[in-house]
């Protein structure tokens, strides 16, 4: 489970963007104390897991209720991640996590939106449901899902606690330059969840095709005699 859990992890860290997202959580929680902003990223980062461990559990069941594929949920998380990802690469930030940062009425606010759906917004929720789908069976709890959202988790929580106590010091270039690395791994997965899920996709649609037909008597293929 090592490279798979590696890139799992890397994904969700991607997606998440802990760095990105860490100056507007410093921004919603500027006009409180040292303390009690220290106690409301303990809560965003608590909010954050809760939300993407409902996903890895249930997630699955919504998309059969639904009746879509995972090969189709799978494929169109790798359209909204290479798009999420472009939109970094250009050196720009989401129109969300703009709207977002000029907002001060949202401060206080820490399960929506920040939690939700600025860091498990719907890039993050698809890859947790992709990796719940893929790295699961049936029935089993989905381990290595559960291990990336506890890792992106510790991590925005590290860049939280890092960004209060020392985010006068890190430079806008820096910040520029960490969110066009991680959109070019979000165009890369991107594309990875899109080639895996639209073959599996055509596969699908090409394996009842391609069965020959059955003689309902004989069990034999049917002939044309």
């Amino acid at each position: 489970m090592g490279p798979e859990f590696v890139k799992a992890v890397v994904t969700l860290v991607a997606i998440m963007n802990p760095i990105g997202t860490a100056p507007i959580f410093q921004n919603m929680v500027s006009p409180l104390t040292p303390h009690r902003q220290r106690v409301n990223a303990v809560w965003a980062c608590l909010f954050i897991f809760a939300i993407l461990s409902g996903a890895a559990f249930v997630g699955q069941h919504v998309l059969t209720v639904f009746g879509i594929s995972i090969d189709a949920f799978r494929a169109a998380g790798g359209i909204v991640l290479g798009l999420m990802g472009l939109t970094m690469l250009q050196g720009r930030k989401s129109e969300e996590h703009e709207r977002l940062a000029d907002e001060k009425a949202i401060r206080e606010n820490l399960l929506v939106p920040f939690a939700m759906p600025l860091v498990a917004g719907p890039g993050s929720i698809t890859a947790v449901i992709v990796l719940a789908s893929t790295h699961n069976k049936p029935g089993y709890i989905p381990w290595t899902a559960l291990a990336a959202i506890g890792v992106g988790t510790l991590a925005t929580g590290v860049c939280l606690a890092l960004m209060l106590a020392f985010g006068r010091f890190i430079s806008q270039d820096a910040q520029r330059i960490f969110t066009r690395f991680m959109g070019l791994i979000l165009v890369a997965m991107g594309m990875e969840f899109l080639l895996a899920g639209g073959s599996g996709v055509v596969q699908q649609v090409l394996t009842p095709a391609a069965m020959p037909a059955v003689d309902g008597a004989g069990g034999t293929p049917a002939t044309g005699d």
